[in-house]
């Protein structure tokens, strides 16, 4: 089921995740540039770059970007975004499966859990083959996800948020390896009803098919702030990778 092709092209998307900001995407930005040898990286490759809020902010440190979604919709508010803030940054529309490019890229980015949506874990990992495919030699790779342990430990059955005559509901629950979240906006009388799937990968399954495709480990942190990985509390597995 390819659930994410209606759901992140649709505009409640963004009204369930409205309270998103910049603070985080900042610190994940910061986090990574003070972890890296910034001075060789010129080319940036934000892979499933949402709205952008990533790629803005390596723009703006003078980083020469290409981001890549799926969502017309988010691409869309992409360009407007960097627009406003005055960047320019070469943003495509594909599945990232599918892109292509003839350039190589310095540094590649996969984050805020941009993999595990599809139902085959073969799927899943040629994200992170072909993130190696884009790199230059000697080139950075960043994946940034959910621990598994943290989400498992830490899951939410229900919220209810209302706002503006909406009214969303959000059911969480885990099914073998994946958490599910089933979604449920009614909007002035108008229900809509929306679904997430994403697999749940353990620390040793998502630091094993980096090494199998070819990256090695660099370093590992447990969330934005740079705090290192803690298997049963850290919230976030953030891995540096070079190749």
């Amino acid at each position: 089921m390819e659930w994410y092709k209606s759901w992140f092209n649709s505009e409640e998307y963004l009204k369930v995740y409205r309270h998103r900001d910049d603070k985080d995407a900042e610190a994940l930005i910061n986090l990574v540039l003070n972890n890296i040898d910034k001075e060789k990286v010129k080319t940036v490759l934000d892979m499933a770059c949402g709205t952008g809020r990533h790629a803005i902010i390596f723009a703006k440190n003078g980083f020469n970007v290409t981001a890549v979604d799926l969502s017309e919709n988010l691409l869309q508010l992409g360009k407007e975004n960097a627009e406003r803030a005055g960047v320019k940054i070469e943003f495509i529309q594909s599945d990232i499966r599918e892109f292509y490019s003839d350039t190589k890229f310095d540094l590649v980015l996969n984050l805020f859990t941009s993999i595990g949506y599809f139902e085959r874990d073969e799927e899943n990992y040629y994200i992170l083959e072909k993130a190696y495919k884009l790199l230059n030699d000697g080139g950075h790779f960043v994946l940034d996800y959910f621990n598994k342990e943290y989400v498992e430990s830490h899951l939410v059955p229900q919220t209810i948020d209302e706002f503006d005559n909406t009214i969303i509901v959000q059911n969480r629950f885990i099914s073998g390896e994946r958490v599910i979240k089933e979604i449920t906006i009614d909007s002035n009388g108008k229900v809509n009803k929306f679904y997430e799937s994403v697999r749940m990968f353990s620390y040793d399954e998502l630091v094993n098919a980096l090494k199998k495709a070819g990256f090695g480990i660099q370093k590992i942190f447990g969330d934005f702030d740079g705090n290192s990985f803690e298997l049963e509390t850290s919230p976030r597995i953030i891995i540096i990778a070079n190749k």
